[in-house]
């Protein structure tokens, strides 16, 4: 029996889980981004999917939503990235969406 089953608000709790999160990123400004109203772009959707993916135990779809939100949200911030780290980015971005298929089995049985 899956959680949804026995607590119709399991996905209303993940949505308010999610939104908390972005907000508090948007009111701290940890992105460097200035005004909240910067933080509501497209790029941050697809954050703030990865955070609710991430919140449902869904690994390897939070890893990919992450990744092309901060690929594409990247020249909008403020802080300078190395050359090395855009040509390392994608590999990286691999290798944890491999080691979030390793632990989909276990993410599995804490559903």
């Amino acid at each position: 029996m899956k959680d949804a089953d026995k607590n119709p608000f399991v996905g209303i709790a993940r949505f308010l889980i999610s939104l908390g999160l972005i907000m508090i990123v948007a009111k701290l400004d940890l992105l460097n981004l200035g005004e909240i109203s910067d933080y509501f772009q497209w790029e941050m959707i697809l954050i703030f999917f990865g955070i609710l993916s991430l919140v449902s135990l869904e690994l390897v779809s939070a890893v990919l939503l992450f990744a092309l939100g901060f690929w594409f949200l990247m020249p909008e911030m403020s802080i300078q990235l190395s050359p090395v780290y855009k040509q390392i980015y994608w590999p990286a971005v691999m290798v944890l969406v491999g080691i979030a298929f390793v632990l989909r089995p276990l993410t599995k049985k804490l559903r």
